[in-house]
């Protein structure tokens, strides 16, 4: 097997190139697409939350699964043992614990991200709406 992706999956895979703002031809940032529009910052700042309760969810559950692993690693690897699923299975408990851990820190960069952005968003306003407030309203017809 060549190691590549089957048709139906390659086209799964995500374009590694930049996509342009449609209309400019400046591109976008990277790991952005597009641009965005807040709408409601609440939510915003929901999703955020939800993220941490899933990575505290997530870390606590990952070491109940570790532990038992552990445990497992143990017995398997003791005198009576003379196989090397013990070996194997401490190397999938590394992979895992990484892997959760990995998942743990990017749900809290999630978190992290969405509430610190509605929290700007909303300041922002906030602030521009007294700029705009405190301004004379003058026009030319009247």
């Amino acid at each position: 097997m060549s190691g590549d992706l089957r048709p139906d999956l390659d086209s799964q895979q995500p374009s590694l190139t930049p996509p342009s703002t449609p209309g400019t031809g400046h591109l976008t940032p990277p790991g952005a697409v597009g641009t965005a529009q807040i709408d409601d910052p609440a939510s915003l700042k929901k999703a955020g939350n939800n993220a941490n309760e899933l990575a505290g969810r997530l870390n606590a559950d990952g070491k109940h699964a570790e532990d038992d692993t552990a445990h497992a690693v143990k017995a398997l690897k003791g005198e009576h043992w003379h196989g090397a699923l013990g070996s194997t299975l401490d190397a999938v408990l590394d992979t895992w614990s990484r892997q959760t851990a990995s998942l743990v820190r990017k749900c809290r960069d999630i978190h992290s991200k969405c509430t610190a952005t509605a929290d700007n968003y909303t300041r922002t306003e906030r602030e521009n709406t007294a700029v705009f407030s405190t301004t004379t309203k003058q026009s030319p017809f009247g």
